[in-house]
């Protein structure tokens, strides 16, 4: 029969928490979802120090020093293996991934006098590849762990592979890093998040995840300038006076210049996010390439700082003392022209996807007619990307996605998700990803998918892994991209709203919008979002607060970055 045994574990497990971050010297409050996650110049440059077994000590004692163990990957787990049995110690694998629990709800039972069990409420799982990912359920999860006698002491002789880490420590241990692939045309370079432990070998985790291909749920949407079957050898990269050194067997494009300027971008841009590299030397099959780093690809998409709005009679960009707007020359007076009701403006500024009066949604550019590309019912405010197609889809049929080119072309593009309805849809600046804000009975549901094309850009699918972001209870309104690897949402809460952002790949943070925010903007900067209520104001944070900087506004439009 299992029994519990939970407060002697938590007792213990107090104690070596306190020893833990009193040896390390790092701070002990927060969590996850607690703030926003460092940056990569942020983080602290320390390992979590953790002690080694003590004499006599009982099974419960060895596991939570085990758990705490293996908050330390210095030297590949060295001292988390002290508390394994030798035969067991070399066959554990803790770059299997890890589970992020909730540490109050840790429970332990004793199922045998060899056996004893954790129950585990996951907050989150990370992937062997870094990987990152929100859970998806609340159902605790059952981890057994089995103990022998060695030399008269207990060691533990099955555990699972990976590591068991609480919220707080995994945002110790862990350092977000940011890879970077690229889109079909090798024009921008798009992030993919990843997490890996310990500063001793972060560069060899980085190009080892690199070479085995982007995050499943972005594979649609991106290519790699490394061909398949490429290998890192010797199996490691070392450093050298701040240089990263990359041996790689059987490139089969040591002879194309092109490809190798490619590589080499794609590994420093990758490498970037590691303190002790400043360049990469990068060998293809013994020949090191040498030469300046011509080849470049945009890494930060930018766009006009100003807000897109429209009150009533004239569509353009507010000026910075919300006292004036500026009309866009070709576009402003056609779009005034359908009574729109919402507008998404392209990165040039020379077309835009306009939903008319009447709901229906136009394709309008500078010096042509506007033309109809969907009427049908109910439709949400529409997307448009860098190559100038008009993203739809009607609030009740959240699947139903019509695509629609500057050729007059539609295409119908089934979605991953299944869903009440849709409010929301955004297009990241590279179009390779898309988010959308989902209803659901319980509230709202924010998902990301990659976006796959034809050789000439033109969209074909949906990826169909979704990458499943935060949720927020109440009512789904807006969303929008902060930057290229983080999002944001608006929900209307009793009596205000909510923002949650989140990294693509990382973590969530939430705060409170204005009383009736109905639509986000949120693409001047990650900490300086805009909000449209339902006043007709349009607020911008201040301090702690929100601020009125424009009022009469009847949408508030977006605009992509190119």
């Amino acid at each position: 029969m299992r029994r519990r045994v939970g407060g002697v574990l938590a007792a213990a497990a107090a104690l070596a928490a306190l020893l833990l971050a009193g040896c390390a010297s790092l701070p002990s409050s927060g969590g996850v979802n607690a703030g926003s996650p460092g940056t990569g110049d942020e983080a602290l440059e320390l390992d979590l120090q953790a002690p080694s077994p003590t004499e006599g000590a009982t099974q419960e004692e060895i596991l939570r020093g085990f758990i705490n163990a293996a908050t330390s990957p210095r030297s590949n787990y060295a001292v988390a293996r002290q508390y394994l049995a030798p035969e067991f110690a070399d066959q554990w694998q803790p770059g299997e991934g890890a589970t992020i629990d909730r540490f109050a709800d840790r429970d332990t039972l004793r199922v045998d006098d060899a056996h004893l069990q954790i129950d585990a409420v996951p907050a989150a799982e990370l992937a062997a590849n870094g990987q990152y990912q929100a859970a998806q359920s609340q159902a605790p999860i059952q981890l057994d762990y089995r103990f022998v006698k060695v030399g008269g002491e207990w060691r533990i002789s099955e555990a699972p592979a990976g590591v068991l880490m609480d919220e707080s420590n995994f945002s110790r241990v862990y350092r977000m890093h940011t890879l970077y692939y690229f889109d079909r045309d090798f024009r921008f370079a798009v992030p993919d998040v990843r997490w890996f432990a310990g500063r001793e070998s972060a560069q060899t985790s980085i190009v080892r995840a690199l070479l085995a291909g982007p995050a499943d749920w972005l594979d649609a949407g991106v290519v790699s300038a490394f061909p398949e079957g490429v290998r890192l050898d010797p199996d490691a990269v070392p450093i050298d006076g701040g240089v990263a050194d990359v041996s790689l067997e059987g490139a089969a494009a040591a002879d194309d210049e092109l490809a190798a300027q490619r590589m080499r971008f794609q590994l420093k841009e990758s490498l970037a996010s590691v303190p002790n590299v400043d360049d990469v030397q990068l060998s293809l099959d013994g020949t090191v390439q040498t030469g300046a780093l011509t080849f470049s690809a945009i890494t930060d998409p930018t766009a006009d700082a100003r807000a897109v709005v429209y009150d009533g009679t004239t569509f353009g960009r507010l000026a910075g003392n919300g006292e004036a707007i500026e009309p866009i020359a070709g576009i402003s007076d056609q779009v005034a022209g359908l009574l729109p009701t919402a507008a998404a403006l392209s990165p040039d500024a020379q077309s835009a996807a306009v939903r008319s009066g009447e709901g229906d949604v136009f394709l309008v550019r500078a010096e042509a007619q506007p033309v109809r590309v969907d009427d049908r019912d109910d439709l949400i405010a529409p997307a448009i990307d860098g190559s100038g197609y008009v993203w739809t889809v009607p609030a009740d049929a959240p699947r139903e996605i019509r695509v629609s080119g500057p050729d007059g072309t539609s295409v119908a593009i089934q979605a991953p998700w299944s869903a009440i309805g849709i409010a929301a849809l955004a297009l990241a600046p590279d179009g390779t990803r898309l988010i959308a804000l989902l209803d659901d009975a319980a509230g709202s549901r924010f998902v990301a998918v990659a976006v796959g094309r034809t050789a000439d850009g033109a969209p074909q699918a949906l990826g169909s892994v979704q990458l499943i972001l935060a949720g927020e209870a109440g009512e789904a309104a807006d969303v929008s991209w902060l930057d290229q690897t983080t999002v944001a949402s608006l929900t209307a809460t009793d009596g205000g709203s909510g923002i949650v952002s989140q990294v693509l790949g990382g973590l969530a943070t939430r705060r409170d919008g204005p009383v009736g925010g109905e639509q986000l903007d949120a693409g001047v900067s990650p900490r300086e979002y805009r909000v449209l209520t339902s006043d007709g104001d349009l607020e911008t944070v201040s301090g702690v607060g929100w601020q009125i900087r424009a009022s009469g506004i009847r949408f508030l439009g977006s605009q992509l970055a190119g």
